[in-house]
């Protein structure tokens, strides 16, 4: 939808069967509409109450809401057989796909209803997606892409919160590279931020999408596992240190050192990990994984141990 309410790019997805004009009957305050929505910056608070008035207005049974940027998805209520899909965006900035569901067709007047209570949306809807990019940014380290201390703190306090509300484990890795200043010194921060980066594409490629990865800073690291006791954590840990032990980044003769190079940069890590008991926090465990990396070290680096969650 663009700000005064057409249509953009809608398309009948499938659907056969008699038209219905929907739920003419039940009354409508723009205004308490428009309220309820821009009362919220949270995009899915913002899209279930988009969804509960339309529920009134045309009576579908679920929805998705596809993010134009990221393909990120939100949904609700129950699949059925006909679809009906709106490409909308805001001030010329395509926002994402909304699609709604239903066992019977869409009718031309349930059409117009829909397309004049996006049109109302959609600034909401904007404000919405700007806060969730502004709150993404924040939590974001900027070099490697990972998570960064903040979204550890938001994140991972409501992944645990899950977990036990679920009764499922969680563990926590705490991650160094071993040398790291020596590998700066010799070779540059050109060279030591090229490992950062590949470092962080090691922990994605050895970890689920489920798990949160964190650079809390410099070289160190953070991995949250939703689900994983112990032994599961401790198998990740292993996959991650042998990732990185087998990092090559090429360093050319005379790199900001002033070095010649023999070859290319290698790295180790050392790993900490805990299980998160189930009256311990999240920065009790954090502590427990760092104290067990600080033990790997102290052993001979490039190795994991366990701690006491």
């Amino acid at each position: 939808m663009n700000r005064d309410g057409n249509a953009q790019n809608l398309r009948l997805v499938s659907g056969k069967g008699k038209t219905t004009t929907g739920r003419s009957g039940t009354p409508f305050d723009a205004l308490e509409f428009v309220q309820s929505l821009s009362s919220s910056l949270e995009l899915g608070t913002v899209l279930e109450r988009l969804h509960e008035h339309l529920h009134a207005q045309i009576g579908h049974s679920g929805w998705f809401f596809i993010l134009q940027e990221s393909d990120a998805t939100w949904s609700g209520g129950e699949e059925d057989r006909h679809r009906i899909e709106y490409g909308m965006s805001f001030n010329g900035e395509a926002m994402g796909s909304l699609i709604l569901m239903r066992g019977r067709r869409f009718g031309d007047h349930e059409q117009e209803r829909i397309e004049a209570l996006l049109g109302l949306a959609a600034p909401a809807l904007a404000n919405a997606l700007r806060f969730q990019n502004l709150s993404t940014c924040l939590e974001t380290d900027e070099l490697t892409g990972l998570g960064n201390r903040r979204a550890f703190e938001k994140q991972g306090a409501q992944w645990l919160a899950d977990c036990r509300r679920q009764d499922r484990p969680m563990s926590v890795l705490a991650i160094d590279l071993d040398h790291f200043k020596r590998i700066n010194d010799d070779f540059g921060h050109t060279v030591g931020d090229e490992l950062l980066r590949r470092v962080a594409d090691a922990l994605r490629n050895s970890t689920r999408e489920s798990d949160l990865c964190i650079r809390m800073g410099g070289e160190e690291f953070l991995v949250l596992l939703p689900g994983a006791d112990l032994n599961c954590a401790m198998e990740c840990a292993e996959r991650i240190r042998l990732a990185i032990a087998a990092l090559r980044i090429p360093a050319a003769a005379g790199d900001e050192s002033g070095l010649e190079s023999d070859g290319p940069v290698k790295a180790t890590a050392s790993v900490g990990v805990a299980a998160i008991g189930r009256h311990s926090s999240l920065h009790t465990a954090y502590q427990a994984a760092d104290e067990a990396l600080y033990a790997a070290k102290q052993a001979g680096r490039n190795r994991v141990l366990a701690g006491n969650g």
